[in-house]
């Protein structure tokens, strides 16, 4: 398992209404991009006669380019698998998959049992590609994608860092782009890497408008370089609307803009160190974005508050997972919410490039925050 996994796992994503009565957590969705391949864990169960051990399956799933993260889309037919909307990237262009290495730098791809089928970018972008981090789609049929390289645009290679929309044919279906464009901020302006800022690595969709199901909040997670000690970080709310025009093409507006959860990005570390903002998830109630953070100075999980973007508690302990090899958070998803019973988290880790030659490995991790209290219970899937 650990071979299968590789340095660098990524994406998970729990699939809740797959949930058992006598499941622990959902199954649960996670992908190695270093080995190219996507994985489900079912049947996780708590293991009763050793406390804080849980059992589960593990089942491979697909093969997908450097996969990133994922967004799940409803079978093709009644009784059919689930199939993934899977960001791909990888800037050095050649993908081992299959044991036919592959030419490309990403995109997003649909898999399902049979195929895989590339949904962006179109065109003639589709021959160089993009490399996606990060994809999320709302109920009103807009997906997001936010293209970032690790090398923060100091290379001459494959055009910018920024984040992108796409109208996808249909929602439960969504086999192409109709069109897409890059993201603007209130001004106007595209939404592309900045020296000082970084771009775009993760995002989370938020809560609609309450009177307005296409107008909706938008979290940006910046970062600038991938490093683990040094380098930029932000969070931005944004309030984002989306629109069908005349011709059946789409457009995609934001309102507003705000710096959001700022203790965390601001005030948790001093310069030159910074938290390094990775991925996010909002719990059930809503109530609470949990975020991921991956830089030395605060290697954790973060529970902000939504409304206010107040740091309420911190989680740390993934930089230890295993002795003598740094660790770091890379991927977050979650069922239920704070303090409700059932409720758990999912934590991906990584270890730093290089280690998969002295043996590297990665493992997710299970938290509980089923407890109303500032502690939690973790379990480690290896």
């Amino acid at each position: 398992m650990q071979d299968d996994f590789g340095i660098f796992l990524h994406g998970p994503l729990f699939r809740p209404k797959l949930k058992r009565p006598q499941d622990y957590a959902p199954p649960l969705y996670v992908v190695a991009s270093l080995t190219d391949k996507i994985f489900k864990i079912t049947d996780i169960k708590m293991d009763r006669s050793a406390q804080g051990s849980v059992t589960a399956n593990l089942q491979f799933v697909a093969w997908s380019d450097a996969p990133s993260t994922m967004t799940a889309v409803p079978p093709a037919y009644e009784g059919g698998p689930e199939r993934l909307l899977v960001a791909e990237g990888n800037p050095f262009v050649v993908n081992p998959s299959n044991h036919s290495p592959s030419m490309w730098t990403g995109g997003v791809d649909l898999i399902d049992e049979d195929k895989c089928t590339t949904i962006f970018p179109i065109g003639l972008e589709q021959i160089e590609g993009k490399v996606v981090n990060t994809v999320e789609c709302h109920p009103s049929g807009f997906c997001f994608f936010s293209v970032w390289k690790f090398y923060d645009d100091s290379l001459p290679l494959m055009g910018n860092d920024c984040l992108w929309w796409c109208r996808v044919n249909a929602v439960s279906d969504p086999t192409t782009c109709t069109d897409y464009g890059r993201m603007t901020d209130e001004t106007g302006h595209s939404i592309c890497h900045e020296d000082g800022k970084g771009a775009v690595h993760g995002f989370v969709v938020g809560k609609d408008d309450a009177t307005d199901p296409n107008t909706f909040d938008f979290f940006l997670l910046y970062t600038g370089k991938g490093t683990f000690d040094a380098g930029e970080s932000s969070i931005w709310k944004l309030k984002v609307t989306v629109s069908r025009i005349p011709g059946g093409k789409g457009a995609v507006k934001t309102l507003s803009r705000e710096p959001w959860a700022t203790d965390l990005w601001k005030k948790s570390v001093q310069k030159p160190h910074d938290v390094g903002v990775d991925h996010g998830w909002i719990d059930d109630d809503g109530k609470y974005m949990w975020i991921g953070t991956f830089r030395a100075h605060n290697n954790g999980v973060h529970m902000v508050d939504y409304d206010t973007g107040k740091l309420v508690h911190s989680i740390h302990g993934i930089a230890n997972l295993f002795p003598g090899k740094y660790t770091y958070t890379s991927g977050i998803s979650g069922h239920g919410a704070w303090g409700k019973p059932g409720s758990v988290l999912a934590v991906a880790s990584c270890e730093e490039f290089g280690t998969q030659f002295q043996g590297g490995k990665s493992a997710v991790v299970l938290l509980d925050i089923s407890m109303s209290t500032n502690a939690t219970q973790s379990v480690v899937l290896v």
